[in-house]
């Protein structure tokens, strides 16, 4: 997704609700391999003693930030399904 976000802006086609699904997509893939390895660690997943805990508090940030997941699937509902304004 990501590259055919990528492929179209580079086009100067409209990418909006690729560009949306590709940092949708990527960020929640992220957050569940970083909740996997905090899980497969146990207790010690929150320890400073490994990485596993300093990537969770940094995958938030790809979920949270610029935009929130709940915003992306608005607009993927709104300009790719049509479906009308929830917000």
């Amino acid at each position: 997704m990501m590259h055919k976000a990528a492929w179209l802006y580079d086009q100067r086609k409209p990418c909006g609700a690729e560009a949306n699904a590709a940092k949708y997509l990527c960020a929640e893939a992220g957050f569940r391999a970083c909740e996997t390895a905090v899980l497969t660690h146990g207790g010690m997943g929150y320890s400073k003693e490994f990485d596993v805990e300093r990537y969770m508090r940094e995958v938030m940030l790809t979920r949270i930030a610029p935009i929130s997941p709940q915003l992306i699937l608005c607009f993927i509902a709104e300009k790719v399904l049509g479906l009308p304004k929830s917000y």
